[in-house]
């Protein structure tokens, strides 16, 4: 039987990836092309094309956000309703947009032209509050003006988003100048500023110990949050035989991160260069850059990247006229938060649901394919060519001697100069955020901070002294993380943020294991309660209670961490919660009590209806 066209255009994507289970993801995000949504049809096609079963194919692309398996709206509204946009008027934007549409979260306009989506963070937290209609970004939006913006799409008409590089750094940069101007975009410009000269001595050289011994010397460690020394990883896999697979994690979900972003789309040959030294050293000849759904703009920038360093033969075979191949990837993930996480993410580029794995064997050992892997993320990635142009002892001096080297750090909402700023590791907290930053603005007071976007415990006035490197930070009971740091005044309401996070954190559950899975559950239940007006002096007991089970229990970092913010706020602002529940009155007026507005995230996997339903692994009292 002759092939349909349809089909023949997916056997292309089959065959460019190498294997059917690969194939699964861009089949899938190529089906929602045009229409937005995956058809019966479409289904079927894929599972024509890869030997998979049409259930295979639903089981994959359900659990992703981005895929839509019914007819929807021609124009994908995703409005971002994590807390630095909700601290900017999230919720004002929110409101405005879906009475301009008539619609509420995952509805589409009877025209058939919009569907409302909650979003993750998108990556623009020092200039929200934002949201996306399509692929196009938008900042800090005039809410009077919404109607309008929607009118001009009514009429095909698409108005100017934001840019998408964003604002250069916010501070003077040591390691990253790539990110002063949009100039490195391009490698004509990144060739001016000493643009893959460590890569080139490193080919002509051929000496990767030595190039470790720099990164050892450099105390270079992971900066996506998990801080392990990088030489130690390169020379874990370099024990293990080949083929060897490297990956650049740019999954970067965490709500209040912008920073990989910003390198990919300012300075994306830093990220390519570094990429090309790692997989030199490892002995690797295929990497893959994985980039969530969110960024676009992101992909399209290494897309260009890609292609100028493969035809100046900086990338494929033979480079540079050497015996050293390396070809290179772009994986485009599809709304799912836990792929940051390693081995989820490893998952889901084999093309599977995005499972944590447990852990032994980690992937220096067992990765991608079962074959030994080195994952980092971008930032790490992007400091490599300037550990090994300039020395590691150089880049050990600008920390200090816990941490070493300079870190970024992503600065949101209250503070009076948000962005991205570089700093060296061991400057105070006060000097951050009152020097750097400029203070809290409007005449507001410093609540507390979250160090780690929603996944730390949370930070206090009394910790403004604290060095910012990752011993000092731990030693309060916190961590870094991926640095994204956001301000909240004395106009947050703890139990509201709580609610929110939670909301988020229980959306974003995989729903693999079960601490995880019905703790995010039973702590959004119960939040929903106390601020509608119905909680009791017992769920503080409960949230301490699940919170411990989760934080022991759960398979990965996304369950260990849920639970922190609640914990620590209640632990901080006791007599806050005490007040809504009590009294039922938020002293700040912030929850309605007695009501709540249902558009924080419909959760995925909900077992009920929230707030209707009790709780199904715990006794409410």
């Amino acid at each position: 039987m002759k092939k349909q066209a349809d089909d023949l255009s997916l056997d292309r994507i089959v065959q460019a990836w190498g294997t059917p289970e690969q194939a699964v993801l861009p089949l899938l995000h190529h089906c929602m092309e045009g229409k937005n949504y995956i058809s019966d049809a479409d289904v079927a096609r894929i599972s024509r094309v890869t030997g998979l079963s049409s259930s295979d194919i639903l089981g994959i692309g359900t659990f992703y956000q981005h895929f839509v398996f019914h007819p929807v709206g021609k124009n994908s509204v995703r409005v971002c309703l994590t807390t630095p946009c909700l601290f900017k008027g999230g919720n004002h934007l929110f409101r405005t947009i879906s009475k301009t549409l008539g619609i509420g979260l995952e509805e589409t306009t009877p025209d058939g032209l919009f569907t409302l989506y909650p979003a993750q963070c998108l990556g623009q937290c020092s200039a929200a509050p934002s949201f996306m209609i399509n692929e196009d970004v938008y900042v800090d939006f005039p809410v009077e003006k919404i109607p309008d913006l929607f009118e001009e799409y009514r009429k095909g008409r698409v108005c100017q988003p934001v840019y998408p590089g964003g604002k250069p750094l916010a501070n003077k940069p040591v390691v990253f100048e790539g990110l002063m101007s949009a100039e490195t975009m391009y490698l004509e410009g990144y060739r001016r500023k000493k643009g893959y000269q460590a890569f080139e001595t490193l080919l002509k050289e051929g000496d990767p110990e030595k190039a470790i011994g720099e990164i050892e010397r450099s105390g270079l460690a992971g900066r996506g949050g998990g801080a392990f020394p990088m030489y130690r990883k390169l020379q874990a896999i370099r024990k293990n035989p080949p083929p060897r697979y490297l990956i650049c994690n740019a999954d970067e979900g965490e709500p209040g991160t912008f920073k990989d972003r910003y390198i990919m789309e300012r300075d994306p040959h830093s990220l390519i260069e570094g990429m090309l030294i790692t997989a030199n050293i490892i002995g690797s000849e295929n990497g893959y850059i994985y980039v969530r759904a969110e960024y676009p703009h992101s992909l399209r920038i290494l897309e260009k990247a890609i292609r100028e360093a493969e035809e100046a033969g900086l990338l494929g075979d033979r480079i540079l006229g050497t015996g050293f191949s390396f070809h290179l990837f772009l994986y485009r993930g599809a709304g799912a938060y836990i792929c940051g996480e390693e081995t989820s993410l490893i998952n889901s580029l084999e093309g599977k649901r995005g499972y944590p794995r447990n852990k032994p064997p980690h992937i220096s050992d067992v990765g991608l394919w079962g074959k030994p892997t080195e994952m980092q993320n971008v930032e790490t990635l992007a400091n490599v060519p300037s550990v090994l142009l300039k020395g590691g002892e150089w880049y050990a001096g600008l920390g200090n001697k816990k941490s070493p080297g300079t870190k970024l750090f992503c600065l949101s909402g209250h503070i009076a100069k948000p962005g991205l700023y570089e700093i060296p590791l061991g400057m105070s907290l006060r000097e951050l955020i009152m020097d750097l930053g400029g203070g809290i603005p409007n005449g507001r007071s410093l609540k507390a901070l979250l160090p780690a976007g929603s996944a730390s415990k949370m930070l206090l006035p009394k910790h403004l002294d604290l060095s910012l490197d990752y011993p000092s930070i731990a030693e309060v009971g916190a961590f870094l993380g991926s640095a994204s740091v956001i301000v909240m005044d004395d106009s947050v309401c703890m139990v509201d943020l709580s609610y929110w996070i939670a909301a988020f954190s229980h959306h974003e559950s995989c729903g693999q294991c079960t601490p995880c899975r019905d703790g995010t559950e039973d702590v959004y239940e119960i939040l929903v309660k106390i601020v509608r007006g119905e909680g009791k002096p017992e769920y503080l007991d409960l949230i301490k209670s699940i919170g411990f089970y989760m934080k022991e229990a759960s398979i990965c970092g996304l369950g260990t961490t849920a639970p922190n913010i609640p914990l620590s706020s209640i632990e901080y602002f006791e007599e806050e919660w005490k007040e809504h529940i009590l009294h039922h009155h938020c002293p700040l007026g912030i929850c309605p009590m007695g009501q709540r507005e249902a558009f924080a995230f419909p959760p995925r996997r909900s077992r009920g209806v929230i707030g209707d339903l009790p709780l199904l692994n715990i006794s409410m009292p």
